[in-house]
């Protein structure tokens, strides 16, 4: 699991479309299925289902998007902290 790919998880959770989330990821719509897909098998969860109209997310998906949220929150907190401060 990678801090990317907790990223990905959370814009198409906002998004509920793998091409719009893609698009706003900037990267293809292949390479964020992929990546979604290999974290959930990692994960050995289903975190969303695929259907013709989108992408819906299971009830243990909510589960694991309130977890993700948090760590991608506290990692845009570092980096504004650390990172964005140290190039004024």
């Amino acid at each position: 699991m990678t801090l990317q790919q907790l990223k990905y998880i959370v814009t198409l959770s906002k998004y509920k479309s793998i091409n719009e989330a893609a698009k706003h990821l900037f990267i293809s719509q292949p390479s964020l299925s992929n990546s979604i897909k290999d974290l959930e098998d990692e994960l050995n969860i289903n975190i969303f289902i695929r259907n013709n109209k989108g992408i819906t997310i299971t009830s243990e998906g909510l589960t694991f998007l309130s977890y993700a949220r948090q760590i991608v929150e506290q990692s845009d907190l570092l980096e504004n902290k650390y990172i964005n401060n140290n190039l004024t």
